[in-house]
């Protein structure tokens, strides 16, 4: 099987590089205020009455007051004026399927999972605006084209067009944490291969005296490093799911042995949430998986039990089929645009999208204004106290902002010299993973019929790696997925779409 072709950040990473340079080490000498105070010629309302459009957007926390310091001042610098309507998330997909059964739907929708089959459903009723025409070479809005990743306009077409504006999201995200001081003591370098990473546990285990340190937990990502990113097709040509195909069986494969060798927990399938979080912060696991700014958190966690324990950074773990874990689709989130709202309005709405990207309102959209929600100190955006209650992770969620690409790397709580030699350590990932294939494609088959399925193949994966079945038994309870007659409609549905994104 041929590896797929990887789509990384490399053409929009020297921009970002130049604007936000060291998570500020370019606003040391003073932060731009998100404008002067006037509208700006290319605001979608300059000169005239504030324009008035709403929104429904998730939020993971208290329900952000719309007229506090920080929105009362970007609406009014960018001649807004916005109805939003926050939704808790676990509330969202919900609320918003009671909408879109109801019609009564506002005038843009910030959908934190865009591709939801309902949401899909209704793209393919026509519920939503087709955006490509409007938005055609994007040379009309260069915000967008200039400061959203070229990977996220590739992965977030639907059906050769747009249905929504991607909401864009740092490629580099997420990788392994490990204990280096524990290493140290054995004497093994950082592991890179899945062979290493098991003698490393392996001899960890041997030297633990306590008897409680665990290996590792159950980590899916690791699938990718024995090729799960890598397409296999059935006699039909149809794609099966990753979880389906051999090189995740393999996968099941080496836990299994990590399982009976006692480098897991009997409980690993239990551990679910925050909990992994807990366990390694706690001293208790040897490997993590996390975003990578993480790493200076759990290096401290672990110092307050160890004062020698040293948490560091894993990029990725390479395997006989490729490489452990994934780069972001460069997106996260879709904005919609509902075929009710009229097109005018749909263009007045698309230019907001476009000023909101600019470098100055994703700056303020990020780190609120200089002064009142953060200072610059020795090249970090420190945040106020004002700051930290207006501004959260989600507060730019109701548009899409020119990210800085070590978002998930940088730390709030590490020193700079911290951060930027995080930057040095993962920036290879670029070159080293891909984008999951399998975050990108669609099937709505698949997506019904699958969580009939799913708690079932959890026990049977789980039973696999703790020895309560067969290999073989596990490989034929496959095979039997693999002939249901209602999946096997979804693998064409996904090979057609795979071919729709990769090519192939």
């Amino acid at each position: 099987m041929k590896r797929m072709k990887r789509y990384g950040f490399r053409k929009a990473a020297p921009l970002l590089a130049v604007a936000f340079m060291t998570s500020a080490l370019s606003a040391c000498s003073g932060s731009q205020p998100a404008s002067d105070g006037k509208v700006s010629g290319d605001s979608p309302a300059a000169a005239n009455k504030p324009f008035k459009y709403s929104t429904m957007v998730s939020t993971f926390a208290e329900v952000p007051d719309m007229k506090n310091q920080f929105w009362t001042r970007f609406q009014k610098e960018n001649n807004l004026e916005m109805d939003v309507q926050w939704i808790p998330d676990p509330e969202f997909q919900t609320k918003l399927n009671l909408a879109l059964a109801s019609g009564q739907l506002p005038d843009v929708v910030s959908a934190q999972n865009p591709h939801d089959v309902n949401t899909m459903n209704a793209v393919d009723k026509g519920v939503f605006w087709d955006l490509g025409p409007f938005l055609g070479d994007l040379s009309k809005y260069p915000n967008l084209k200039k400061n959203v990743p070229e990977a996220a306009w590739k992965f977030a077409k639907y059906k050769g067009t747009y249905y929504f504006i991607p909401r864009s999201r740092a490629q580099i995200n997420t990788g392994y944490l490990i204990r280096k001081d524990l290493l140290d003591e054995v004497g093994l370098p950082l592991p890179k291969t899945t062979d290493e990473l098991y003698n490393a546990l392996k001899q960890i285990k041997a030297k633990d005296t306590s008897g409680k340190l665990i290996g590792t937990l159950f980590f899916d990502n690791m699938a990718s490093a024995f090729g799960s990113s890598n397409p296999q097709y059935n006699a039909e040509g149809g794609l099966y799911r990753n979880i389906l195909s051999d090189a995740y069986t393999d996968m099941v494969d080496w836990y299994r042995k990590l399982f009976k060798d006692g480098l897991m927990s009997p409980e690993f399938s239990a551990v679910k949430g925050a909990e992994p979080d807990n366990f390694f912060s706690a001293g208790k696991t040897v490997l993590h998986t996390k975003n990578f700014w993480h790493q200076y958190r759990m290096d401290q966690e672990n110092k307050k039990l160890k004062p020698t324990a040293q948490v560091e950074i894993v990029p990725y773990i390479k395997g006989p089929g490729g490489a452990a874990a994934y780069l972001e689709p460069g997106f996260t989130g879709g904005l919609f645009i509902p075929k009710s709202v009229p097109e005018e309005k749909v263009k007045k709405i698309l230019d907001v999208f476009n000023t909101a990207a600019s470098d100055e309102n994703s700056k303020a959209l990020f780190y609120g204004y200089e002064g009142v929600h953060h200072k610059v100190e020795n090249g970090k955006y420190v945040m106020t106290d004002v700051g930290l209650k207006e501004i959260q992770s989600f507060t730019n969620d109701p548009f899409t902002i020119k990210r800085n690409e070590w978002d998930k790397v940088d730390s709030p709580l590490a020193p700079i010299e911290v951060d930027l030699a995080n930057r040095e350590k993962v920036k290879v990932t670029y070159d080293a993973l891909m984008v999951d294939p399998f975050r990108i494609i669609r099937s709505s088959t698949w997506t019904a019929e699958w969580p009939k399925y799913a708690d079932e193949f959890e026990k049977k994966r789980t039973e696999a790696i703790m020895g309560k079945i067969s290999m073989d038994d596990y490989k034929k309870y496959i095979d039997g997925l693999r002939n249901n007659p209602a999946l096997k409609k979804a693998f064409i549905e996904q090979a057609q779409s795979y071919k729709e994104y990769f090519g192939k």
